[in-house]
Formats: structure tokens, sequence, C-alpha cells
């Protein structure tokens, strides 16, 4: 599952906002992960150092840090959702590539990037691996979503032996179908708008429209993909621009709502429950990542700050899971 949006302020911060959607119990939190970060690869136990320190959601898993999501000290940004039945990892090692688990390019990425230019030259040089992750033991199907310091907004999805960059022009990347069918679906809502509809006469009878919000008919209102992908391109193409970085995190927030998914609504085949386990919210501009819990709406932030980038280990940032309340008498 997963939802993820991206959107720009008026006075020029991009963000980028994620909910991990998720049967399994991820037990996430706000971590920072250090510059010259050493790190072993499942597919060739090959050790890798990253340059750049970043922030992002995660936790250890066994040996190793599962990253989901982050920005890091250039102004890179990258959030992985699902992909199920359309990913194609490859069954062994190649010679003379970067042989690497799935889950585990976005720390390659994080860690070495400054530009999206750049992960697009690092990308020709990956094999992806069809490994599974420590303690989870599945294979996860990802794709990556990816914008940088100047707004440039493009998608990573490995259908194909070699990895290249897609454009996104919409923002908005949910899971399965494949991009390119999400775009041409939006199609199908040239209807749907923020103005109401006018009365219409049926001969001699005016039917009036009941109360407000008669443009937004035809919305989906489900949790498949498809649905997700037109809500959150709709709410995004016509909320109100956000002044600056705290409204665009208010904004994200409120987009994201239309598509979270509580506890309960969505259960799985082995009847576990799917459901939106945090959000998270990466500002390029000032290297800040803001974070809450299903349990918390109160949203954390974390800040890349001299302090941290001279930190030598990762530092876990561990966000209330209890909710909180403003007494006001």
């Amino acid at each position: 599952m997963c939802t993820s949006i991206f959107t720009k302020t008026m006075d020029g911060k991009y963000l980028l906002s994620r909910t991990m959607d998720f049967s399994f119990p991820l037990d996430p939190s706000p971590i920072y992960m250090p510059r010259n970060y050493t790190w072993t690869s499942q597919a060739e136990n090959v050790t890798n150092e990253n340059q750049y320190g970043f922030v992002g959601a995660g936790r250890l898993l066994g040996s190793s840090y599962f990253v989901a999501d982050g920005v890091n000290e250039k102004g890179l940004s990258i959030a992985e959702l699902y992909l199920p039945g359309e990913v194609q990892y490859q069954k062994e090692a190649e010679a003379g590539k970067v042989n690497l688990a799935p889950h585990e390019l976005i720390l390659l990425l994080l860690g070495n990037c400054a530009t999206i230019e750049e992960v697009a030259q690092k990308i020709e040089t990956i094999n992806l691996v069809d490994l599974k992750v420590p303690m989870l033991n599945i294979v996860t199907p990802l794709h990556w979503i990816i914008t940088d310091e100047t707004g440039r907004c493009v998608i990573i999805e490995p259908t194909e032996k070699e990895l290249s960059i897609k454009e996104n022009p919409i923002g908005v990347m949910t899971n399965s179908p494949c991009f390119e069918w999400h775009v041409q679906n939006l199609r199908n809502y040239l209807n749907v708008r923020p103005k109401q509809y006018e009365p219409a006469k049926f001969g001699e009878f005016t039917a009036l429209p009941f109360s407000q919000g008669t443009g937004t008919m035809g919305l989906p209102g489900g949790y498949t993909p498809p649905e997700r992908f037109v809500r959150a391109a709709f709410f995004k193409e016509h909320i109100d621009q956000a002044q600056d970085e705290a409204a665009g995190v208010t904004n994200n927030y409120h987009i994201l709502a239309t598509v979270r998914i509580p506890k309960g609504i969505v259960v799985t085949d082995e009847g576990t429950q799917d459901y939106s386990q945090y959000v998270g919210t990466m500002c390029n501009q000032t290297r800040s990542y803001y974070f809450n819990h299903y349990e918390n709406n109160q949203i954390a932030k974390v800040t890349i700050t001299k302090e941290l980038l001279e930190s030598d280990v990762p530092i876990e940032l561990a966000a209330d899971r209890n909710e909180t309340f403003k007494e006001l008498n």
C-alpha cells in the first residue's frame, strides 16, 4: 500500500510526503544515518560507505538498518512504496554491477547522491537481486519517488532489468499498476471539480443540489491504489497553496488524511490489518523530516543540524506514540 505526494509552497519549499501502509508492524522511528556509514550488501557481502548524512524513518532489522524514506544533507528526498505484481528483480548477482537487495537501494541513493541527475547515473550501475528483508522474510516489490532541491520529481519502477528514471509531472505515487496506468486513469475523472454543480431541469421539475460538494461527486472512495491516486491528485491540485513550510506540512497532512487507512478497514487474505502506520514528510530546502505515528496526531520534527552531521553513528529519535492533548483549562 502507501501513498506519496510532492508539493511546493509559495516561498519555494519542496515537500515530499508519504503514508506508510503495511500489515506487518514495522515499529519505525525517525532516524539519522551518518556520513561515512558503512553497511554490507546482502547480494554479494560487499561493504559500502555512504558520503552523506540523512534523516528519515527506519529501524534496525537484525544487523542492518531498514530505511523507508528520508532527506539527505544535499536536499535529495526519497520514499519507497510497494509495486506488487509488476517488479522484475534479478535472480543472482551480476559481475561488474553494484548488486543490491531491493530494500538497500534507498540507503545507497540517499547516502551517495546529491541530485536526481546523480541518481540517474548511479542506477545505471545497479543490479537489484531478488532477496528477502531480514526478519520480515519477504522480498519487497518496491518502486521509488524521488525529488531534489530543484523541484524535479521522478520515479524508479524496476519493471525491466536496467533501471531508469521516469518524470512524475503529477507529483503523486501509490502502488500497482505502474505509473503510466494511473496517469491515463485520471482521464476518467474530468468531471470532478471543487465548484458546485448548477440546478438542472427534468421536465417541469428543477433539481437543486443537495447542500454543497456536488462537484466532488464521482471521486472514488475506496482504498485501492487507483482510488487513492485519484483522490491524492485531486486534493493536491485544488487545495489552497501553502505560504511556507509549516503551512505546507499542514496541507500535506490534510491531503493524506483522505487516503490514510484506519485499523480494521483493510484486512488482508491472511487476516492481518493493513493500515497507515505513520506519515512522513521531507523538506528539501531545510533538510527537515516530519513524522507521526498512527497512535499520535502530534507531528514530530527532526532537522539535519551541524551537531547531527558530526555524529558517526546512527541515532534513533523516538517520537511519542501516546496521543497528546493541549489542556485548555
